[in-house]
């Protein structure tokens, strides 16, 4: 039976449902949803979930709550699903066309805008170590971001008898990734809402820890 490691780009696939208008899917579960992507003759491994912490915003109260709810939750579906976390690193930037909105960024003036750190990489070099360790067959890539391209080419030349599919989020397929030599196949997940809508978490979701019953609803946001 050959085995399958599936990585998922925690942001990227977050922005990409909501850029779809799927908010009430983002109650993910991310055991069923990478069974679901899984190739049949194959069994699923492990779910690496890469992403990192956010901060509230003065317009956003409830941004790190809502996160810090679902990480909770998928964290209960260890040892299948393991959590990489990277972080936020803040700069100063500036906002070049104003156009004289409320809390506007475009007005030229400085502002301070969190980059997130480590999630790329980190996922990258767990896809590395996978290959190199030879304890999958095949590892499925749940991201857009071109910046893995490289990373990709240089895989598949190192193990060409593994099996290296790109999961397009939805509104999220970059051509970048479309080249042969950056994997063996793709999915484009736009249109396939039943992956999203059939592997949702219960709500409440209820789990065990040190035999104490743990209740966590999905946010109100998300319904």
């Amino acid at each position: 039976m050959k085995r399958t490691v599936v990585y998922i780009d925690g942001f990227n696939l977050y922005h990409g449902m909501k850029a779809k208008g799927w908010k009430k899917y983002l109650w993910l579960d991310l055991a069923k949803f990478a069974n679901a992507l899984t190739p049949k003759g194959s069994t699923l491994i492990r779910v690496r979930y890469f992403t990192s912490r956010v901060s509230s915003t003065p317009t956003d109260l409830g941004k790190a709550q809502r996160q810090s709810a679902y990480i909770d939750a998928i964290q209960s579906l260890s040892p299948l699903v393991k959590l990489y976390e990277g972080n936020y690193q803040s700069h100063q930037s500036h906002c070049k066309h104003c156009d004289n909105k409320v809390n506007c960024h475009s007005c030229g003036a400085p502002h301070i805008k969190p980059n997130e750190k480590k999630t790329d990489v980190n996922l990258a070099t767990s896809l590395f170590v996978d290959a190199i360790e030879d304890i999958c067959d095949t590892q499925i890539l749940v991201s857009g971001d071109g910046d893995y391209e490289n990373a990709l080419k240089e895989l598949r030349k190192l193990f060409p008898r593994k099996d290296l599919i790109v999961a397009f989020p939805p509104m999220r397929k970059n051509n970048k990734l479309m080249d042969p030599t950056t994997q063996t196949g793709i999915m484009e997940l736009t249109s396939d809402e039943h992956h999203f809508a059939q592997n949702q978490l219960a709500d409440p979701f209820v789990f065990l820890i040190d035999g104490k019953e743990i209740s966590i609803a999905k946010p109100n946001s998300w319904s």
